[in-house]
């Protein structure tokens, strides 16, 4: 009879490389409960505005006048000034965080700068789930993740990427990994890599295959290359054995 075992080896996060904040342009990207600086201006100031936009709404973020520092509700606890520059640290920011910022300083329109910035959740913990189906010996590989969302998924076997053949193929957006027709050989640590803009992480799952070996048409496909191969390998000696001969 036909067993088949898919056990967890481990479910760990083998890589969890958090990026709490990344710059591009204007633009910034940020991990949830991260803190992110913001910017402020090289020249000296009397005045110094920041407001925040978003959805059609403004909010007032920061003031500075005359020296003088208000920091409004939505922010209080959360901003941390550099009064020589007007630069900030925004500390613990959330998805309610996303949206434009504009700094103004003096009335200046050539010192008015807008940041756009966009809160991700990073990637949680992962796991990796098997099902299997006896009748057509189908192993299928999930990933699932509870917290943010994937930009890349990668499947690989023992640090080996694997490529999509007619026993392998990827669906759902690379979540699913199907082996069909598995095999004792497909045994082994089958790994899943993840990130998104502001994380990435792995996880390692052990696939175990017992009692199954080739199927009926592959062990005949198997033996004709093995008869084929050695037909060719005859062939060939009886042709230099001839060749050898004297005239």
């Amino acid at each position: 009879m036909i067993t088949f075992g898919c056990s967890i080896l481990c479910l760990l996060q083998l890589l969890s490389n958090r990026i709490s904040a990344q710059w591009t342009s204007d633009r910034m990207l940020a991990a949830t409960g991260s803190s992110i600086p913001f910017p402020g201006t090289d020249n000296k100031f009397n005045n110094l505005h920041w407001y925040f936009s978003v959805s059609n709404r403004n909010l007032h973020a920061m003031d500075m006048q005359e020296g003088n520092i208000i920091i409004y509700e939505k922010y209080k606890n959360r901003i941390k000034v550099d009064r020589s520059d007007g630069s900030f640290q925004l500390k613990d920011v959330g998805k309610a965080d996303s949206g434009h910022y504009k700094m103004t300083v003096d009335l200046d329109p050539q010192r008015t700068r807008i940041l756009t910035l966009e809160v991700i959740d990073p990637l949680s913990t992962p796991s990796i789930s098997c099902e299997y189906n006896p009748e057509n010996h189908t192993a299928v590989l999930i990933y699932k993740v509870q917290r943010g969302r994937a930009t890349s998924i990668l499947w690989s076997r023992e640090g080996v990427v694997l490529p999509v053949c007619p026993r392998r193929s990827l669906s759902d957006g690379n979540v699913t990994f199907t082996i069909w027709n598995a095999e004792k050989s497909d045994s082994g640590y089958y790994t899943c890599s993840v990130e998104n803009q502001v994380s990435r992480t792995n996880s390692t799952y052990q696939l175990v295959i017992e009692g199954h070996e080739l199927n009926p048409r592959s062990r005949v496909g198997l033996y004709l290359t093995i008869i084929v191969v050695i037909t060719v390998v005859l062939v060939v000696g009886a042709r230099l054995y001839m060749l050898g001969l004297p005239s």
